[in-house]
């Protein structure tokens, strides 16, 4: 005897056309909830996802020129990051900071390498951390496996975008040039404290309230 039900009786006509939609996945939803409240989340690698993330803030962008900006819906940008691709993360904050509608910046648990280079991006004022939010701050390495002359062009390459990267920082933090200099070369962790205290972020979330 067969134990499989027969869902035909069971259900009524209304309920068998229900069923049989395919209903969206439930991250997808979540994902255009998050879209439909200006909300980016970067939870992962920064790779060549974030020239979505780019178009987004360009179309809101444009959606926006006849409104005033401090009427605008402002961008919100999470970060939950070990860093990643650097030609994606300079596109990105070349977009953030070309936005004429204000971007807030909320780093998350962790903002490293290239995560705590997008955090700092944000809206003046509008980058925010949490109690137990870390970042890293470091040049980066190249990970080139070629000849000699590839790597010299290269190397001369790398020394340009340091520089360029050098001057980002500075101008967008309270970090000296000379701390700079002490720490370039190395891997360097700050705890929430140090991120403020530093001014890779302007405050310290205690209310949820504060960002939303």
């Amino acid at each position: 005897m067969s134990n499989k039900i027969n869902w035909e009786i069971i259900l009524d006509e209304d309920t068998r056309e229900v069923c049989k939609l395919n209903l969206p996945d439930a991250e997808l939803l979540d994902y255009y909830k998050r879209i439909s409240n200006r909300e980016l989340f970067i939870n992962g690698d920064v790779d060549d996802f974030l020239v979505d993330f780019s178009l987004k803030i360009i179309e809101w962008n444009k959606q926006d020129k006849d409104i005033p900006i401090e009427q605008r819906k402002f961008i919100k940008i999470f970060i939950h990051t070990d860093g990643g691709d650097v030609a994606a993360m300079n596109n990105f904050i070349s977009t953030v900071q070309l936005s004429k509608t204000p971007c807030m910046t909320i780093g998350m648990g962790k903002c490293l390498s290239a995560g705590s280079m997008l955090l700092l991006s944000g809206t003046k004022g509008m980058r925010y951390i949490f109690p137990t939010t870390t970042a890293m701050v470091h040049k980066g390495s190249s990970g080139i496996i070629s000849d000699v002359n590839k790597i010299i062009n290269y190397a001369n390459f790398l020394s340009k975008e340091e520089e360029r990267n050098r001057k980002y920082i500075l101008e967008n933090t309270k970090i000296t040039a000379k701390k700079y200099k002490e720490v370039e070369d190395k891997d360097w962790y700050l705890l929430s404290e140090d991120i403020i205290e530093f001014g890779l972020a302007d405050k310290m979330i205690t209310d949820l309230s504060e960002i939303y």
